[in-house]
Parts: C-alpha cells; structure tokens; sequence
C-alpha cells in the first residue's frame, strides 16, 4: 500500500498523459476526415467552374460568331 502511495502522483500523471493522447488522436481523426471532406468539396468545385467556364466559352464564341454575320451582312453592298 506505501508503494502505491509513492507512485500516486506519477501513476495519475500516466493516466492523465494516455487519455489526453487518446483524446489527442481522436481530434487529429476528426480533423483529417474534416480536410478529406473539404478537399473532395473542393474538387467538385473545380470541376463545377471548369464546366462553367466552358460553357461560357462556348456562349461567347457563338456570341462573336453571330457579330460577325450581323457586320458581314451590315457591311456587304446592297444592289
């Protein structure tokens, strides 16, 4: 029993330290699931803008397109 009395504080300071790196490592978990999520998020926000950009693209050269035949006809000579 004078043994355990000895030991208390460093016993306590043992179990104090395994829990606190349990609790450290369920955190550090959290957190990588957390930037799991954020950068599958940010992928399709990529891929969404990607898309976006393309169609808008697309948009505008049929835009240029279609100035181009109104300045065509405009400008060609009338008989």
């Amino acid at each position: 029993m004078d043994t355990i009395r000895e030991w208390w504080g460093a016993i306590m300071a043992a179990t104090g330290l395994g829990v606190w790196l349990i609790r450290l490592e369920g955190a550090s978990k959290t957190a990588l699931r957390e930037v799991e999520r954020l950068e599958k998020q940010l992928d399709a926000d990529r891929k969404a803008i990607s898309e976006t950009r393309r169609e808008q693209n697309e948009m505008l050269r049929e835009m240029r397109a279609d100035i181009k035949r109104l300045l065509e006809r405009s400008s060609s000579p009338r008989d």
